[in-house]
């Protein structure tokens, strides 16, 4: 089969759609597909902001690629900031798929509500938003959720075909696994949404009931200089900024961790690949409440789910994994059972190319 990826950024090291989408290529070239990507060529800066909402000159770039290419499927990821919706039903007659990672397509908010109504911003992305919901109705035969809660709330937002494909990571080799560590692990961007603050707080609360225990920190971002003096401040020498590193570096200090944090506060994560790589470890990945993290944990069985925000929550969680190593390893050996059926690039590809198969049927 050839498939053309379509994102606004460039695959690979970034965000976790960049990762995700470097991984589906490589998935399905391992499968014996020929991919095809078409990612990073187009950003939009000042006054040409306004071409996030149509973009004849990223559409007609998109036709050129393809034209060439010549793909039985157009797979489509986060195309909406940069390419715009134009690029969708191009070129005409060929199957046309879009990823939804989050709720960003049906929200004109990402965060807390009370932060988000003080964005003026607010009312040009609802506007927007609408614009952005008709064309994926019109153009795109089968919209992918990355969690069944998305799934249902594109549903309820009228897209009528929807399938969920979860998203995935590389299983550990065999005999890889270790037991817990004593350490609690974080890794993304160090943004004011991810909750960094409470964590680091939390931490410090318990840090002097557990002195074998460090909080170590993975990720750059434009908060890392602010929580440095937060981490020195609550909590000194017992926090380690480890700036970026590769995937290879993150999957080991998974791996040595007692329990993997993500504290985010933006409620519209679709399936956090972080957690996922977390849970192939067969660590316990501490989530704050949302549709993403209810599902991804199973109510809580991989993991505790606390209300974002709420420091008190996040330090009894973290208290009660580090003083209890027993209890760790058995909520990351069912955590690693379930990745290991659910989040691997085979159980990805087998989805996707059904998924592909009955777009390229109604396209036909």
């Amino acid at each position: 089969m050839r498939v053309l990826l379509v994102n606004d950024n460039a695959p690979g090291p970034g965000s976790g759609v960049e990762v995700h989408v470097q991984r589906v290529a490589d998935a399905l070239r391992a499968a014996g597909d020929t991919v095809e990507v078409f990612a990073g060529a187009v950003r939009h800066a000042g006054a040409r902001k306004a071409l996030d909402v149509w973009d004849p000159m990223a559409r007609r770039a998109l036709r050129r690629v393809a034209d060439r290419f010549q793909p039985d499927v157009v797979h489509h990821h986060n195309v909406i900031r940069e390419l715009s919706v134009s690029v969708l039903g191009v070129p005409p007659g060929v199957a046309q798929v879009l990823t939804v990672h989050d709720y960003r397509l049906l929200r004109a908010h990402e965060g807390p509500e009370a932060e988000q109504r003080r964005s003026p911003l607010l009312a040009v992305k609802a506007v927007k938003g609408v614009l952005d919901r008709a064309v994926v109705r019109r153009r795109i035969d089968i919209v992918v959720a990355v969690s069944a809660a998305l799934e249902g709330s594109l549903r309820d937002a009228g897209f009528p075909r929807v399938r969920t494909v979860a998203n995935f990571a590389d299983p550990e080799p065999p005999g890889q696994a270790l037991p817990p560590g004593d350490d609690v692990v974080y890794a993304g961007r160090l943004s004011p949404e991810k909750g960094l603050d409470v964590l680091i707080g939390a931490f410090a609360s318990v840090a002097a009931a557990h002195p074998t225990a460090c909080l170590r920190i993975a990720g750059e971002g434009p908060e890392r200089p602010e929580l440095e003096r937060l981490a020195e401040a609550r909590a000194p020498g017992r926090i380690v900024f480890h700036g970026m590193l590769g995937a290879a570096e993150v999957r080991e200090l998974m791996r040595r961790a007692r329990v993997v944090c993500a504290p985010s506060t933006r409620v519209t994560e679709g399936a956090p690949l972080v957690a996922i790589e977390a849970l192939l470890t067969g660590r316990p990945v501490l989530g704050t409440e949302s549709p993403a993290f209810r599902e991804l944990l199973r109510d809580g069985d991989l993991g505790p789910i606390v209300p974002w925000g709420d420091g008190a929550a996040l330090a009894a969680a973290l208290d009660l994994l580090l003083a209890d190593r027993a209890l760790a390893q058995q909520i990351g050996d069912r955590a690693r059972a379930v990745a290991e059926e659910v989040h691997t690039p085979a159980a990805a590809v087998a989805a996707l190319h059904e998924v592909y198969a009955a777009a390229m049927e109604l396209a036909a």
